[in-house]
């Protein structure tokens, strides 16, 4: 009599499903380790940038550990703190360097990215912050910042939520800041152009993101 091979089909019918959604989330999962999260693009102001007569760009403190614009170096931090994924995007002079990281634990959550243009060459010549979504989680290309290297802020005391009358009149931010504040700083240092420039976006009167660059080029 022939064997038969019902019941051997049956299992392959039930298993396959199940192997097929252990592959797909295999892969999702691999595909989400590999996607970039560049950091916002800088935002389109509506009003020319406040000049300044001094450089309002100090150094971003994270914890004890001081990053210097146009002077440190992302394998310098990466390997300070020892986490985060380098990043890059783009080609030629529009290529961009970044080191990305999230505070989950702050009130909102945050989020920020240390970068690099071509013209750097490695160098951090930008910070971006920004405050993300209630409940916001860590991802693989942006994990956690260890507790060690926080709080997280520029020397003035510069960072993402309220901001003091004192650093707000040190920044030129006026009392009643509309949707963004823009302030730009330009010297010229012998055959070199030094440019410092920062936008701050509110919602009401809370930083609710931060632009900042310090580069000096040919």
């Amino acid at each position: 009599m022939p064997r038969t091979i019902r019941g051997d089909t049956s299992d392959m019918q039930i298993r396959s499903p199940s192997r097929l959604s252990v592959l797909l989330l295999v892969a999702a999962a691999a595909a989400s380790a590999d996607t970039v999260v560049p950091p916002p693009a800088w935002p389109a102001g509506q009003e020319a940038p406040v000049a300044l007569a001094a450089d309002p760009v100090r150094p971003l403190m994270l914890g004890a550990l001081r990053v210097t614009l146009d002077g440190s170096t992302l394998a310098d931090v990466r390997q300070a703190i020892g986490a985060g994924a380098s990043q890059r995007q783009g080609k030629g002079t529009d290529a961009l360097d970044w080191l990305c990281y999230t505070v989950a634990d702050a009130a909102p959550p945050q989020r920020l990215w240390l970068t690099s243009s071509e013209l750097s060459r490695g160098r951090i010549d930008a910070v971006v912050a920004a405050e993300l979504p209630a409940g916001a989680a860590a991802a693989p290309q942006c994990p956690e910042l260890p507790p060690r290297f926080r709080p997280v802020r520029f020397d003035d005391g510069l960072w993402l939520g309220g901001l003091s009358a004192e650093l707000r009149k040190a920044l030129g931010v006026p009392p009643r800041p509309g949707a963004s504040f823009s302030s730009l700083y330009q010297k010229q240092v012998g055959n070199l152009q030094m440019v410092s420039s920062t936008v701050i976006e509110f919602r009401g009167t809370r930083a609710v993101s931060l632009h900042v660059a310090h580069s000096t080029q040919n």
